[in-house]
């Protein structure tokens, strides 16, 4: 089979016009495609580029979040000898992926004056369909399970492994507070409190106008993590991200709320002013990685309250903070790079200067960000 649409075509983002296998591939990665007149019509003659004498629109633009366009383009090197070009540079980290005439040219010259115009979207042209991955993520072994369905009832295990680096605390009964049943899981999102006074039985309870549960957990200033509700909570609203529904981010979503640094007055515009306690970053952080650990999941999978409802709410909560340096943190946390982190409950024959060297590591990790 070849690929080329008609000469002048014009596509919009999700809007019709594609071959199902485009649909079925931006579905994969979360991701949607689009395409525009003289795009890619043109002939090239080097080798790896098919002959286009009928100047065919053969290129396609793949948009969403940087972490789902990431593992796009890297998938997409996996496929390259069927691929003419892939231009992309992650605006969160830097990496390159580059694709010409089937080879891997991601970090030689040949795409250097085009990257910058290749950030917020990863360009691809073919002259064939391109492969479908077996695994929609592919950052996952394929013998791996990936996802839960249903409830996660295993909070506690979870994230009581993480002892002692993290202070876990269960609220009575957690197990039988939600607003419903979760269907299958697709991450995490974090969001912070009103004010610094809203604790873990405060979420529990709700307010006036919206009865809780309001989230799964709790992170307090001091790292301690109590763990709300099992079943489905009032967190998310409606939004838009790509692979989670406008109205069920709720049914999807384990929601995390994170006490505000102090009890101050929180707006948009004071936000930059208040720096998150370190102990309360380190459990976020440690948090989110041991429950998309479980998930089979990436870090791509933790996304802020604003990044699904800023449009749709106006939303800007978790303030103050740079999500894709935390989905990085949370990145290194998987991996293992943080071998120790200040604990809330040491070991009882912990030195002082085993808990020192603790908490400087944990210090240092938050400096360097």
């Amino acid at each position: 089979m070849t690929y080329g649409l008609p000469t002048g075509s014009s596509i919009t983002y999700g809007a019709a016009g594609f071959p199902e296998w485009v649909y079925e591939l931006a579905r994969a990665f979360s991701l949607r495609g689009s395409t525009y007149p003289g795009h890619q019509e043109s002939e090239r003659a080097e080798i790896g580029f098919a002959p286009n004498p009928k100047r065919l629109n053969r290129g396609i633009d793949f948009t969403g979040s940087a972490p789902d366009m990431q593992r796009f383009a890297q998938y997409l090197l996996t496929v390259r000898k069927s691929l003419e070009q892939v231009i992309w540079e992650n605006p969160e980290t830097g990496q390159r992926v580059g694709v010409a005439g089937g080879d891997d040219v991601s970090n030689g010259p040949y795409y250097q004056g085009n990257m910058a115009g290749h950030r917020d979207h990863v360009h691809v042209r073919t002259s064939m369909p391109i492969p479908l991955p077996k695994y929609p993520s592919t950052q996952v072994p394929e013998e791996t399970t990936v996802g839960w369905t249903g409830d996660p009832v295993w909070l506690a295990e979870v994230l009581r492994a993480q002892e002692p680096k993290l202070n876990v605390v269960e609220l009575p009964d957690w197990m039988s507070y939600g607003h419903g049943d979760y269907g299958p899981i697709w991450g995490v999102m974090v969001h912070h409190t009103g004010n610094a006074r809203a604790d873990a039985m405060s979420i529990r309870n709700g307010r006036p106008d919206l009865r809780g549960p309001l989230s799964n957990l709790h992170i307090a200033q001091d790292g301690t993590v109590t763990i709300v509700a099992a079943g489905v909570c009032w967190h998310a609203g409606m939004g838009f991200y790509p692979g989670i529904p406008t109205d069920g981010g709720n049914q999807v979503l384990i929601g995390i709320e994170c006490a505000w640094p102090r009890d101050t007055s929180i707006t948009p515009a004071t936000q930059t002013r208040e720096r998150w306690p370190d102990a309360e970053i380190i459990a976020m952080r440690d948090t989110v990685a041991a429950i998309l650990t479980k998930l089979g999941y990436g870090s791509d999978r933790v996304i802020a309250h604003r990044e699904y409802a800023g449009r749709a709410q106006g939303k800007w909560d978790p303030g103050n903070l740079d999500m894709g340096w935390f989905r990085r943190e949370v990145a290194k946390a998987q991996r293992g790079d943080f071998v120790t982190a200040k604990p809330m409950n040491p070991p009882r024959d912990w030195s002082d200067r085993q808990l020192l060297e603790a908490i400087y590591a944990d210090v240092q990790a938050l400096k360097a960000r």
